[in-house]
């Protein structure tokens, strides 16, 4: 943890806007600074942004193309999740072994020959059409076809881009990476909220409401997840080349109202019940931050 921020209660509704308001564009402006580096980089090729779950990367990725491509690039967003198996080829490989369990974050989920042959493509320049992972039904289907230039940017965005394979087919051209994560706590009304605590806490509201996933199968798969970060992503974070630290102070205020709402329709016979009760006991001083107070640009769009 590299440090935390210590958080008041927002007593009225100006002081929220001004708060949010204030830390959105912060944020914003860091990624900016890493963009500028960025595009001074000659005959750069691809560009990796990673991070751990629910760190931020979809804003990042959108703040870096639109900077590039008004300073004279063409890029292209490919996300690795697109390249995931379908649900169907888990499960069954899953049933097939005891010691498998149904993830979206381990490396065996990545179709690795199907990313390696669309990358090689690109870089050949040829037309490629790229596939697109559809949550809801577990299936790959079509996605964009890239007509590329020698001169576009290809931005691949996702958790596996520290992969050891996927980072080896990767830097067959010029490369650089960034690491974007919350790694700065939150201390708020008494409580610390570590950053592995708030992607949680992000990850609990997105995936209900953007992936149908109820927090029961989130905590699930958190200790699948978490596993995987310290196998796969944490040891290999030293290893890039710019760094984003996406913790927002008012974040833990903001994620109140939404987890009151979803973690109240678990089942207290659960066998995770206890750790949301124990989640919703931290929250419980904590005043609500109003939603509608995030910048068009903010990083929050990806949770709420």
């Amino acid at each position: 943890m590299k440090q935390f921020y210590k958080v008041k209660n927002l007593k009225s509704q100006d002081e929220a806007r001004k708060f949010v308001t204030y830390w959105d564009l912060d944020l914003e402006e860091r990624m900016i600074n890493t963009a500028r580096a960025i595009s001074k980089i000659r005959d750069l090729r691809f560009l990796g942004l990673t991070g751990p779950t629910c760190s931020g990367k979809t804003t990042a990725a959108k703040k870096l193309t639109d900077y590039l491509e008004r300073h004279g690039h063409r890029v292209h967003v490919i996300s690795l999740d697109d390249f995931y198996f379908e649900k169907e080829y888990l499960q069954d490989r899953a049933d097939a072994d005891p010691n498998i369990e149904i993830d979206y974050d381990s490396e065996d989920t990545i179709d690795m020959g199907l990313f390696a042959e669309k990358i090689e493509s690109l870089m050949r320049n040829d037309p490629t059409e790229l596939p697109r992972f559809d949550f809801k039904s577990g299936l790959r289907v079509k996605g964009e076809t890239i007509d590329p230039d020698p001169s576009d940017v290809f931005l691949v965005e996702g958790i596996q881009v520290l992969y050891p394979r996927v980072n080896e087919i990767l830097r067959r051209a010029t490369y650089r990476n960034i690491y974007i994560y919350p790694e700065s706590a939150i201390e708020i009304a008494g409580q610390m909220f570590v950053p592995n605590e708030i992607r949680l806490m992000r990850r609990l509201v997105r995936d209900y409401h953007f992936r149908a996933s109820v927090p029961e199968f989130t905590f699930y798969l958190w200790q699948s997840v978490r596993a995987n970060e310290e196998k796969s992503i944490f040891p290999y974070a030293d290893s890039c080349d710019y760094f984003i630290d996406s913790t927002m102070p008012y974040e833990i205020g903001m994620l109140k109202p939404y987890l009151e709402d979803i973690l109240a329709k678990m089942s207290r016979e659960n066998a995770f019940w206890k750790d949301a009760e124990a989640l919703l006991d931290k929250l419980g001083e904590i005043k609500p931050v109003s939603g509608a107070y995030i910048t068009e640009n903010s990083l929050y769009k990806e949770f709420i």
